[in-house]
């Protein structure tokens, strides 16, 4: 059994003795054992599998086995883009083909979002200056919400107002939110005006992420680009997927905090994405830190992410994975079949010319993002499978409809003790 702690904490990234503590209190409070045993057998015996499809073994170097996935995830996008029958990025039409084939396999979902006239009301109360200058509007809110679209304006705040003026400014003015001023609608996606590409670009350079969402507004868009790049299509069609979910999911637990006295503030709280930094309580019992964002984007070695903790983004992207196997079981040419259930799976493997192992993900995410992105061996994508990692170890001992229900119920307070 040491061997599988050992390897079940390096591939988390964290001490032995946190993966041996989780194992006796897991254990105890549901009842499970051998739980760790198969999470590592699962694991090797999907690395197996996929090495002899990939025609490699465990002696290949982490730099082939990269290369290879990376191919693979190149391999998938390009099947994806003929599929779609070659969507052009850079026009509204080519995007929206895309966003309502995602919408086909999901569903129009629907749950409780801001009203358009509320959304008007924010604005008004705190004028966007940067967007209405970029607009030609000066300083005459009026006349930009009379013309433009409010869905469209709010998209716009996160990526062209100041970071600083939207949290301390903008999200203010949520504090007096209600829930009369939510109502009940499906999810909004739309194409923005491709002149937002260069106002975009304008304030955040080669920062600017084409596509994003609105939780509060139930909103995904999408930005036409000019240049395809490899795996476009591929980052395009998970991504859009895995905002669907979690636009959905925070819709269901908006729902929730608008029958507590401090909706407002937990919704803030929400959208602002912060985690505790605070040390978990230390007892008898077992505490999971709740962290509802990549931290490993910022700093891999955070040390926050060697606790034991449960993770709603993952949760999302592993949603939008089961979604896509779906999809690839309805069109099997597509060769979509390859990731299914990899989001968790990683190994280590011997570097070229070192002694030292370095850990490959098998994700579906992480490589279509390495790819798209261009990464060279040394800036490959880990962060997600090592977060669906720690969520499947939780939702072993305590099932996958504990696992989401313990997230949104403990969101706000940062943490769940078992």
């Amino acid at each position: 059994m040491k061997s599988e702690i050992n390897k079940l904490a390096k591939l988390l990234r964290t001490p032995d003795k946190v993966v041996l503590d989780l194992e006796k209190k897991m254990g105890r409070i549901s009842g499970k054992s051998g739980v760790i045993k198969k999470i590592v057998e699962e694991n090797d015996q999907k690395i197996k599998q996929k090495l002899e499809e990939l025609g490699l073994s465990l002696e290949a170097s982490a730099e082939q086995v990269y290369r290879a996935l990376t191919k693979k995830a190149q391999e998938t996008d390009s099947n994806l883009f003929k599929h779609f029958r070659q969507p052009n990025f850079s026009t509204e039409n080519g995007c929206r083909s895309l966003l309502n084939a995602t919408r086909e396999i999901t569903g129009d979902l629907s749950g409780l979002y801001l009203k358009r006239s509320k959304a008007k009301e924010l604005l008004k109360s705190n004028p966007p200056s940067q967007i209405m200058a970029s607009l030609g509007y000066g300083t005459d809110i009026d006349k930009m919400l009379d013309t433009e679209d409010v869905f469209e304006i709010f998209a716009a705040l996160r990526f062209v107002e100041d970071s600083r003026w939207l949290n301390d400014v903008f999200f203010k003015s949520y504090q007096d939110l209600k829930k009369d001023d939510f109502e009940q609608r499906t999810i909004k996606m739309m194409v923005l005006p491709k002149r937002w590409l260069g106002i975009g670009q304008k304030f955040l350079g080669k920062k600017l992420h084409h596509m994003s969402h609105l939780k509060e507004l139930g909103l995904i868009f999408i930005i036409p680009v000019d240049n395809r790049l490899p795996g476009e299509t591929l980052y395009t069609f998970f991504m859009t997927l895995h905002y669907i979910y979690e636009v959905d999911w925070h819709a269901r637990l908006f729902k929730v905090y608008s029958k507590e006295k401090d909706f407002a503030k937990k919704m803030i709280d929400a959208l602002k994405v912060g985690v505790g930094g605070l040390p978990l309580p230390d007892h008898d019992k077992i505490s999971w830190r709740i962290v509802p964002k990549y931290l490993a984007k910022n700093d891999p070695n955070d040390p926050r992410l060697s606790e034991l903790h449960i993770n709603p983004e993952a949760w999302h992207y592993t949603k939008a994975a089961l979604a896509i196997q779906k999809f690839a079981q309805r069109f099997p040419d597509l060769g979509l079949s390859f990731w299914k259930s990899l989001d968790v799976v990683g190994e280590y493997f011997s570097s070229d010319g070192s002694k030292e192992k370095m850990l490959i993900s098998f994700d579906l995410f992480d490589n279509g993002i390495s790819l798209l992105q261009q990464a060279g061996f040394e800036s490959k994508y880990l962060y997600h499978q090592q977060e669906a990692l720690w969520n499947k170890v939780f939702s072993e001992y305590m099932g996958e409809e504990y696992l989401n229900e313990a997230m949104m119920k403990n969101l706000a307070k940062g943490h769940v003790t078992l």
